[in-house]
């Protein structure tokens, strides 16, 4: 079991995307790059997530690093969005998680994004 939001855990949804047919198939004309933020935590946690035409990786960041789309919340916000408690798109919505980028992009991309949320949910994980 590896520790929530940690390096070990973005390796492990980086290998369990890269090991995903429809997210190599989603993926394959995209090139794209996300950030995720947490806060709250001892020190701020950031990890980029690089889409380059089916190849996902997924490195630690700084917090100012820039990415295409980010989304930024509470180490809590994050546990409840791994669990399933709250859905990403509801947190963006309710302002638990701050977005940005181009809305009218991320909507494009939805359900490709929406794996990287699958794939969180099923690494089993220390909160």
């Amino acid at each position: 079991m590896v520790k929530f939001f940690s390096a070990e855990f973005f390796a492990q949804i980086q290998v369990g995307l890269s090991n995903d047919p429809k997210w190599q198939e989603d993926t394959k004309a995209l090139r794209t790059s996300v950030k995720l933020t947490s806060t709250g935590q001892p020190e701020a946690a950031a990890y980029l997530l690089r889409v380059e035409e089916g190849m996902t990786t997924i490195s630690q960041s700084e917090p100012a690093a820039q990415a295409e789309f980010s989304f930024e919340g509470s180490y809590d916000t994050w546990t409840k969005v791994a669990k399933g408690e709250v859905d990403l798109q509801a947190a963006v919505l309710k302002g638990l998680l701050k977005f940005k980028g181009s809305i009218t992009k991320i909507l494009m991309y939805k359900d490709r994004f929406l794996a990287i949320v699958r794939v969180m949910r099923s690494i089993p994980v220390e909160f």
